[in-house]
Order: structure tokens, then sequence, then C-alpha cells
């Protein structure tokens, strides 16, 4: 019985189709609808009474964007569970994330929604090729295409957002104490105006130029002769990595972002494309060298990483390109407000280009980063001073040979030696612990179960880079560069930046 209610959707506007030429008036209501609760069947039959027919899609399990753990229910269940409810009469799982072109499909007589979504207009905003609009405006104006009308329900409301918070995994016990910390200070709408606040920030990003390509395979059977294990090629991508991912993410936040670094000959017009619009581009090219690119194999069915390689040792720049790149900085850092230094160790960064910034008076943020192809020779001191700094514990340990003990020690040992005040270390799945002027802030994480860590530091620099020279409230550095390292988490590699309004139902969505 139930499975004869769930409808795929294009069957299901087939059918609405037929209906409506019987005379049938279509209601449509659409969400998550994550926990049913009483809420959600007040709205229902409110609903119901408006039509002959009532109509419910589902928002796909990938689309949704509640935060950690999210949705609780997949959308199979979810389906099942509102297929039981007496009043919906067809249930579909959406193919978009929003309903906006759900409801030019189905063509509904009447689009039901919340009357609580009139609060929510500032958080569920959509970026189209003109503007970013609210969500709410863009599905009446969609409804009202194709002859409809938009009914808000104003029954009892509760949220399965706060539900789950409370009585779920999906949030670690120790991360739900420090947001009951944090949400006697600051509500979500406090903290969703300093990310507003953080858009007239100029900001110029110096550092190497890497792409990472991901090859997706099969493990096949061990060879019959060798010791070895063979994988089956599946598909492959490449996403824009190194300074070319972080500029991304700040492209969100600010109006106003340069970007100064050097690629090879190849793959110029993939990088060009791959950035945003706002981001401007001071790209030297050295015909003699190549871009860097990170190639790695992807075990397809756990998703685990096999093994790496990279195409070139590294990407040394030359004199003369040295030379420009110094002219450049000599000439245009009075305009920008703070610089970015995402230092990944492979040639970009001279001495003579680390003496011009460290001794300029512009705000200084710098993450020096250890990995396969630098590691013991890329440590955060070879730099003289910063204004903030944000790395994992591995990189701050390793040049103090602090391998064990009290994280706070080599923190305070960086502060001495770089006179930096305000220091960010992330931990993995522990969260972070910030430094600002002899205090520590601690912040569990946010996420349990995720996807691929490779690239959620430089999310989380990006963002925390901003706040710190906006001189923002400690506790909300340490909130929100978990929020945007977790969300990170959830996306493979550097596939696309963490956009924003994502950051934003994450915040409204976790403080409940």
């Amino acid at each position: 019985m139930l499975d004869n209610k769930i409808k795929e959707i294009e069957d299901l506007a087939g059918l609405i189709d037929s209906l409506k030429k019987q005379g049938k008036k279509i209601v449509h209501c659409h969400g998550c609808f994550d926990i049913v609760h009483p809420g959600h069947i007040e709205h229902f039959i409110d609903a119901k009474k408006q039509g002959d027919v009532l109509v419910v899609t589902v928002t796909p399990d990938r689309f949704v964007e509640k935060g950690p753990g999210r949705p609780f229910f997949n959308e199979k269940i979810r389906l099942k569970q509102l297929a039981a409810q007496g009043t919906i009469d067809y249930v579909a799982l959406n193919k978009w994330s929003t309903a906006i072109e759900t409801l030019r499909l189905i063509k509904p007589d009447i689009y039901v929604k919340g009357k609580e979504v009139l609060g929510n207009k500032d958080i569920d905003k959509i970026q189209t090729t003109e503007k970013i609009s609210s969500n709410l405006s863009l599905e009446e104006e969609a409804v009202k295409s194709v002859g409809g009308e938009l009914y808000l329900t104003d029954q009892i409301t509760f949220s399965s957002s706060k539900i789950i918070n409370q009585i779920t995994e999906a949030i670690p016990d120790e991360s739900k104490k420090f947001l009951e910390n944090l949400k006697q200070s600051h509500s979500s709408q406090d903290i969703l105006k300093i990310l507003d606040s953080l858009k007239d920030i100029r900001i110029i990003v110096i550092g190497d130029s890497i792409l990472d390509e991901y090859v997706y395979c099969e493990s096949m059977e061990k060879s019959g002769k060798e010791t070895q294990v063979s994988y089956k090629f599946l598909d492959s991508e490449t996403h824009l990595g190194g300074i070319f991912a972080i500029a991304n993410h700040l492209a969100g936040f600010v109006k106003d972002i340069a970007i100064i670094t050097c690629i090879g000959k190849n793959n110029y017009n993939f990088i060009e494309e791959g950035l945003k619009q706002n981001i401007e581009r001071n790209i030297f090219t050295q015909s003699e060298s190549k871009t860097l690119i990170k190639t790695r194999y992807i075990d397809n069915y756990k998703k685990h990483k096999v093994f790496q390689n990279y195409n070139t040792d590294e990407l040394k720049i030359n004199l003369e390109t040295e030379e420009k790149i110094l002219r450049f900085l000599e000439n245009n850092l009075q305009r920008f407000d703070m610089v970015l230094v995402p230092d990944f160790g492979h040639g970009m960064l001279t001495q003579r280009i680390i003496d011009l910034l460290t001794n300029s008076n512009k705000f200084l943020a710098i993450n020096c980063q250890l990995n396969s192809g630098n590691l013991g020779y890329n440590f955060i001191t070879k730099y003289p001073r910063a204004d903030f700094v944000s790395i994992n514990d591995r990189e701050l340990r390793l040049p103090f040979q602090e391998k064990k003990g009290d994280i706070r020690i080599p923190i305070k040992k960086l502060n001495q030696k770089l006179n930096v005040n305000k220091i960010n270390i992330t931990l993995g799945k522990k969260g972070n612990i910030f430094y600002d002027n002899g205090e520590f802030i601690e912040s569990p994480s946010f996420t349990t179960q995720p996807l691929d860590t490779i690239g959620s530091g430089d999310a989380v620099l990006s963002l925390t880079s901003l706040l710190a020279y906006k001189n923002t409230d400690p506790m909300l550095i340490s909130f929100l560069g978990n929020s945007i390292g977790g969300l990170a988490t959830r996306i493979i590699g550097n596939q696309r930046s963490v956009d924003p309004i994502e950051l934003r139902k994450f915040i409204n969505y976790i403080l409940k």
C-alpha cells in the first residue's frame, strides 16, 4: 500500500496532469522531513484542506545541508514515513536541491509552506546568475509561473534539527556542551551578522599553485606472478587545489580578493575557468616548468586513498618571475588590508618574498603546510613574524620537537618565536585549540563521519584568517573554523568550495 503512494518525480508529474484534467485541485508540500513530528502532522492536515490531493516531495540525502549527521534518516525511510501519513496521497523524491524545478514540473495549484519560513529568509538564500535571492521568493515565483499560488500554514511548530540535536548522536556530547555555552552569549543572528561584516575586507593571497587529480578505481585480484594488487580504472576528475582552492573559499565571503602565484605551461585555461569571477588573477607563467598535479588513486568502494603521485618535484620560481612578483607587491600591497600566505612548500615563496611580506605593515596570516613533498623542510618557524597562524598540530609540534605532551607548550613557543598573538591549531577529529593573547579556547569537532579531509584545513584557514583580522571573539573563531572545516570534510577534495549560504544554514540549524 505504501509503495503505491511513492512515485518517481516524472511519474508524479504525469499523474498530477491526469488528476487536474479530472478537476482535482492539487496541493504540494516540500521539505527534508527528517523526523515527522506533531508540527508536520498539523501542517499536512491544514495543507490537505486547501485542495483534493496532497503530494509531498522530499529533499534527497545529498542535498540536505543541516549539519553533521544529517539527514538522520535516509531518503528511503523518509519517503516511507511520509507515505504512512493518511493525509498524504502521494510522495516522491526530489531530483534537485530545491523545489523550484519541481514546482515547474508538477505544476500544483497550491504550494504550502509553514509560516516560520518567513523568519529564515536571510538564511535560506540561493545564488542565481543575477543575484542572491531567498529560496522562498524563488519558489513563489515558480509556483505563480505555472498558475498556482503560495499558501502559508500557521500551526504549532517544532524543529527536527533541535529534536535531533538533543536526542541523537548526530553531534558528539562534547560538541553539544560547547554549543550550549556558545548559545548563552551569541545567537545565530549575531554570528550571521559577523559573517556579513567580512565582505569589505580587501585581501591578497600569495602561494603555490596545485591541481588535485582524483582517479577512481576498483580493486582486482592479485597478480598470479607478482605480489602486487591490480586496480581497474573507473573515472577521474581534477580540482583546483593550493592557492586556487583557498581563493575560491574566500571569494564567497569577500568582494575584493587578489591572488599571486606561478604556474607552468599546462592547464592555464582550466585554472582560469575554475576560479570565481571576483578573484583578481595575477598568475605568472614559467614555460619551462610544470604546474604541480597531485594525483590520488581512490578505491571507489570505500573511498580510501590507495596511493598518490606528483607529476613534478616542485615549481621553483626563477629570478625573472621573482622580480615580477616583488615589483607587483611593492606597487600594489597598499591596496589591501591583509595578506594571506598559504605556504605549501613547493617553491613559490622565496626568502626575498617572505622578507618583503613580513617587513610590511599589513596584517599577515600564514599557513605553512607539511606534506609528502616537503616533510621536515617547510616549518612555520621560517617566518620571522605573523599576526595570525593556522596550522595543524603536527605542523606545530615538528619544528619545536614536541612529539607528545601538552599542545599549549609549542603554542607558547610559536607565540614567542613569531610574536604572534592569534594561533589556531587544528586537531582533526578532536576539533581545534585557539590561542589569543595568553588565553586558550578549545572547540570540539562537529562531524563524526568525514568523507574526505583533504582541503578542510584550507577552508578553515580561509575563514579564520578573515575573522582574526576583524578581531572576532576567539570562541566564535573556533566555532566557525570547526563549522566550515566540518562542511569541507563532506566534499571530495576541492571539488567545490564551501558556499557561505551552506555555512549560514549550518549555523542556523546547529544552534537550534
